[in-house]
């Protein structure tokens, strides 16, 4: 398998994008450092955003490191007639960085801001699971839903705790609701990813597909979870239950493109290829898109 950079460009509309998802006739994007979801047409032109939660930072300006609640991980899920995307920040900072918000995408034309959710006592129990963390921090990056679960997944760029964190839906849908009594048990599973430059790659996007998920794992040059590094590339790969069937590096130019994937989107899928949208961060603050095939 080969993925393969075709057409990229800037997102000028929002800062340092971290997840995308396609919903109708539209693709969502948040940013780690926005307080808005931004909503692209099909050609990628600008259609609008909804605030997710209120800000001093004018549109278009990034939250400050040490205040964003830095949500990376983002999923689509439809739960008792309704659709919603689920925004995940990524736990590594307590209790500001422990939150999900819900928006109503049932008319993807006209997103509503549906509620906010605290998710510390998750978070605690994860962040308690050394399984999950090992000895770092916890550092959700990337989310996906099937019909029957949730998964977010564990970065371990540093680590080496590289995991997907699996949830029944019919449990973690009710504690997002606030009507279960018990927090949601997880299933965890553990993934060896290669390295770039002797660094080691980690989650950073996924989504789901028929019969399992595509995901991205992006390599950076730093030594720890909380200052970024250079990217040095990206991978993309495939989960089949605890299975992982294969994965290669991102290319442009026919080399590894120096490339921080955030998020992923499937556009199309054939018997022996498969075309996706991937949003990027270079962690100055530019976004960009980029459509990436698979053969």
């Amino acid at each position: 398998m080969r993925a393969l950079i075709r057409e990229s460009r800037v997102l000028k509309e929002l800062p340092s994008a971290s997840a995308v998802e396609r919903v109708g006739d539209f693709y969502f994007v948040i940013g780690d450092d926005s307080a808005n979801l931004a909503r692209f047409d099909p050609e990628w032109n600008f259609v609008g955003s909804t605030p997710l939660f209120a800000s001093a930072a004018r549109a278009g300006e990034r939250i400050a490191k040490m205040s964003k609640p830095d949500l990376e991980a983002m999923c689509y899920v439809e739960w008792r007639g309704a659709r919603e995307l689920l925004c995940f920040g990524s736990g590594s900072k307590s209790p500001a960085r422990d939150v999900c918000y819900r928006v109503d995408v049932t008319n993807p034309a006209l997103p509503q801001n549906l509620r906010f959710v605290s998710l510390t006592a998750l978070y605690d129990t994860l962040r308690a699971n050394s399984e999950i963390v090992g000895a770092h921090q916890l550092n959700v990056e990337a989310a996906s839903c099937t019909a029957n679960t949730l998964a977010l997944f564990q970065r371990g760029n540093v680590s080496g705790n590289n995991v997907r964190v699996e949830f029944e839906l019919d449990a973690f849908m009710p504690f997002l609701d606030g009507s279960a009594s018990l927090l949601p048990t997880p299933r965890v599973t553990a993934f060896t990813l290669p390295k770039i430059k002797n660094r080691l790659a980690g989650f950073s996007a996924a989504t789901e597909l028929d019969d399992g998920i595509v995901f991205a794992a992006s390599v950076e040059d730093t030594d720890n979870e909380i200052d970024d590094g250079a990217a040095l590339g990206s991978f993309i790969g495939m989960l089949r239950g605890d299975e992982l069937v294969w994965i290669t590096p991102v290319e442009q130019g026919n080399e590894i493109a120096p490339l921080k994937i955030e998020g992923l989107a499937l556009t199309q899928v054939r018997h022996d290829s498969y075309h996706l949208i991937a949003v990027t961060d270079d962690d100055r603050g530019a976004s960009a898109i980029a459509r990436i095939e698979i053969s």
